[in-house]
């Protein structure tokens, strides 16, 4: 599926209308304008329709740091960065998360500068088990912060900031980490909800009204996410990297 196809099919605004014409053009333009500057620019060294997507996690966080794109963003009415936030989930939703998983414990494999012992931990954390999955239970009471469910087997260990961009500090740290079930920890991987500082959920664009009722979410909705300050760079990236408006 293209990303246009993607745009058409899948995006719903609140009302369950499709997106306009205009809409879903503008969304492709932007991709495809940041996409060319930023490799004039040598900031990424392909185009970004064809970056893997811990290829495109890599490079949208180097984008938004991009003091000429954050202008060109702010006079564009934050166009350019919600398109690469759309191509991103996107990109999610049409990769294969084995292979990608594959790919990425490569990179730790590879590393001369670890120790078995290290490179196993790490691995571990990629796939939300070993040390980081028993800080989170531990610290979330073995329970999805959403659904309160205290089920073991469907309870996932989620990055809030994505293994593959972290340092391997963060990536077995629990404050860069959410206890969810399944479903949810889909939704926030992808970017479809987020968490503000004081457990609040942000839901996106594109759950439509029939679905947050199915799911059971209203923005009014504030969990117990157990905030600590250590959380806040994590969440923050979550927020304006990831999460879909």
């Amino acid at each position: 599926m293209t990303f246009k196809d993607w745009l058409y099919d899948v995006y719903l605004k609140g009302n369950g209308e499709m997106l306009s014409d205009a809409t879903v053009s503008k969304y492709i333009n932007g991709v495809n304008t940041i996409s060319k500057e930023m490799i004039k620019m040598k900031i990424i060294d392909k185009p970004l329709e064809n970056m893997e997507l811990y290829e495109l996690d890599k490079s949208i966080e180097n984008i938004l740091k991009n003091l000429i794109f954050q202008e060109k963003d702010n006079q564009g009415n934050r166009m350019y960065s919600n398109s690469l936030k759309r191509f991103r989930c996107y990109k999610f939703f049409n990769t294969d998360l084995i292979q990608k998983g594959e790919k990425e414990e490569n990179i730790i494999s590879r590393d001369k500068n670890l120790t078995v012992t290290e490179k196993e931990a790490l691995i571990k954390s990629r796939r939300g088990q070993g040390y980081f999955r028993n800080e989170l239970l531990k610290k979330y009471n073995n329970k999805c912060i959403i659904t309160g469910i205290s089920i073991p087997e469907v309870l996932v260990a989620s990055h809030i900031k994505p293994w593959i961009i972290c340092d391997n500090d963060a990536r077995v740290n629990r404050s860069n980490g959410l206890l969810l079930s399944a479903t949810y920890d889909k939704l926030f991987d992808s970017g479809l909800i987020t968490f503000k500082a004081d457990g609040q959920i942000k839901l996106s664009k594109m759950i439509n009204q029939d679905n947050r009722k199915r799911l059971n979410l209203s923005e009014r909705k504030i969990y117990d996410i157990k905030y600590t300050e250590e959380m806040e760079s994590f969440l923050k990236y979550h927020n304006d990297i990831i999460f879909v408006k």
